[in-house]
């Protein structure tokens, strides 16, 4: 249950009597004095269009749902941006009917979106085609689907739709992501969007995905991603100039706002990636939640002045609305501006405010920055994160394998997977997996490994071992190999094996330890996925891939024996730790790998 407001101040407008579209309506002209060219009436109808059945709600009642709009759950958020070509008023709304379950607040989404097209031009097509991947089957999301309608001086409304990429768990928010971006023409941009903003495993946290309601040629699909305690170092890394921003700026802007250059450990600062038809981002914009940085509203204004004044951004329109818009003193509470953003629109700078209506709480002076904002984490135990490694986060759920498996059957494809493989591992691996036997100190661990190199070389037999029947192998596969240059198609694999290397060579034992677990368990399941994929086609005959055959059932047993091995796993916390570090640290550059295999098939 949402706790009462506290006092709002002097400019306070909250009565028993103001409904949602009443508070809406009055900040909304507040906000609407930055241009005289914004047609207020018009803006306020497509407010209350947007609201639904919520529009009559009265702002003294509990919120009717947990809505993750903004923080005290008020079902919308306006938003002005200040400087570019001209200024922006932004409304952000998420409607429902009755049930606030996300599957009905979805149908009355999707109700809703059909009045907007006939009432307001909106152009449904490009959502309809990928609707079915985000439509909330199970609670994994905190949205269902929300719109946003954006407001320029003399020109109609814009329409933006937004989606949650963890609909279907988060485990699976990178292939959904790529199958959308597949249906809207743009799965090419997967690999180097994920390189760019999600190089940080899961401290950079897929969120959402939203796509302008219009069919034109500057028509957008954005990608938003949360990063968790990024350092401005990282966020850097991430934006770089993809924005349009100059040099150090991206930096500058986060130092100002927040305050201080990270760490980031409260609310993370979000990076949104535009896409208008190329692979290649148009746009990348830094969100700064400057709420949880700050003790008050205050503060908050003060630091965005700053910004501007930075950046040579003219703060009166700014400021003007800010104080319209205000129903209480800004050192009153915290949360009214719940972020920042800024972006070079044509060179020009730009700064958008997100505020919050607070309708149902204001925060007290400094409680935000307090919270502290979960961190997306797998199991601490050995045991249960390889269970995760073989059922949630499967690699069959991976883009690649997952647009393979949409794909029509092709031999060139596996070729490239197998050949990348041979490049990573090839004869090297019996050797970096007898390094590690040697260095294990736990002999139930060392017998294991040992009986897995045993394997890999035939068992003794030399005719038998793993890299003399996967030669003979490729060597069938050879005639449907992928044209063009050998280097740049193998690339993936050469990268991939200095990661292996370094994890058989060179780390601690336990947490190489912990890299096999994953290595075998990933091993199986490529296995699995390549034969399965190879039984679809007419070309080639599967039954004469004497590796594949062998392999299956090998890695079968070993990624069963690495639950043994995970098992064993000596029963101290630092032990756990450094078995788990590893195993993430595999699976994190096995995914990378995948991800570069994905953009060598389908360039």
């Amino acid at each position: 249950m949402v706790e009462a407001s506290v006092s709002a101040g002097p400019h306070e407008t909250r009565g028993p009597s103001l409904t949602l579209r009443d508070l809406g309506a009055r900040q909304l002209g507040a906000l609407a004095t930055v241009s005289d060219g914004l047609d207020l009436p018009r803006i306020v109808e497509v407010f209350g269009d947007l609201l639904g059945a919520s529009a009559a709600r009265r702002v003294h009642e509990a919120p009717a749902y947990a809505s993750d709009v903004v923080d005290d759950h008020t079902p919308f958020e306006l938003s002005l941006a200040i400087g570019g070509t001209a200024p922006e008023l932004r409304i952000l709304v998420e409607t429902m009917c009755g049930d606030s379950s996300l599957a009905a607040r979805w149908r009355a989404a999707r109700a809703l979106g059909e009045r907007l097209r006939d009432r307001h031009g909106a152009d449904l097509r490009r959502l309809d085609q990928i609707a079915d991947l985000f439509e909330p089957r199970r609670d994994h999301s905190l949205l269902a689907l929300w719109y946003a309608a954006s407001f320029r001086p003399d020109r109609a409304p814009e329409w933006k739709a937004y989606v949650d990429l963890r609909a279907q768990g988060s485990e699976r928010a990178r292939a959904v992501l790529e199958q959308a971006l597949d249906r809207l023409g743009l799965g090419a941009a997967y690999p180097g969007l994920m390189r760019a903003a999600g190089a940080r495993d899961l401290l950079d946290e897929l969120v959402y995905f939203s796509l302008d309601l219009a069919d034109h040629e500057r028509a957008r699909l954005k990608v938003y991603v949360r990063h968790h305690h990024a350092a401005i170092g990282d966020l850097e890394r991430v934006i770089d100039r993809a924005g349009g921003a100059e040099a150090g700026e991206v930096g500058a802007f986060c130092a100002t706002v927040l305050g201080h250059t990270g760490p980031y450990r409260a609310r993370p600062v979000v990076s949104c990636w535009a896409f208008t038809g190329g692979s290649e981002p148009s746009g990348a914009t830094l969100y700064a939640p400057i709420a949880y940085y700050v003790r008050d509203d205050a503060e908050a204004r003060a630091r965005i002045l700053r910004w501007m004044d930075r950046v040579e951004i003219e703060p009166g329109g700014y400021e003007r609305a800010l104080a319209a818009f205000a129903r209480r003193s800004l050192e009153s509470g915290v949360g009214m501006h719940s972020y920042v953003s800024f972006k070079r629109d044509r060179g020009l700078p730009r700064v958008t405010a997100y505020l919050a209506p607070e309708a149902y709480r204001t925060f007290p002076p400094g409680s935000l920055a307090r919270r502290e904002f979960p961190v997306p984490r797998r199991p601490h135990s050995p045991e249960p994160l390889i269970h995760r490694y073989e059922t949630a986060e499967r690699l069959a759920d991976h883009p690649l394998f997952q647009r393979l498996a949409r794909e029509p059957a092709a031999v060139g494809p596996l070729w490239a997977i197998l050949a990348n493989n041979w490049v990573a591992v090839g004869d090297r691996f019996p050797r970096w997996l007898a390094h590690l036997v040697a260095r294990v100190e736990h002999d139930g661990m060392r017998s294991i490994l040992a009986k897995q190199l045993n394997d890999e070389l035939g068992d003794g037999d030399p005719s038998r071992a793993h890299r003399v029947l996967f030669q003979t192998m490729l060597a069938d596969l050879e005639p449907y190999a992928l044209p063009g240059d050998r280097e740049a198609l193998l690339a993936p694999g050469r990268r991939f094996a200095q990661g292996l290397a370094h994890n058989y060579l060179e780390r601690p034992w336990l947490e190489a330890v912990g890299g096999s677990l994953v290595a075998e368990v990933y091993g199986k399941q490529v296995d699995q996925l390549i034969g399965a994929l190879l039984r679809r086609q007419r070309e080639l005959d599967p039954a004469s891939l004497t590796w594949l055959v062998l392999h299956e059932t090998l890695e079968e047993d070993h990624a069963g024996e690495s639950v043994d091995l995970a098992r064993m796993t000596p029963p101290t916390a630092e032990a756990r730790a450094a078995i788990c570090r590893g195993a993430e640290q595999l699976a994190a550059l096995g995914i990378r790998y995948f991800d570069e295999l994905y953009e060598v098939v389908f360039r």
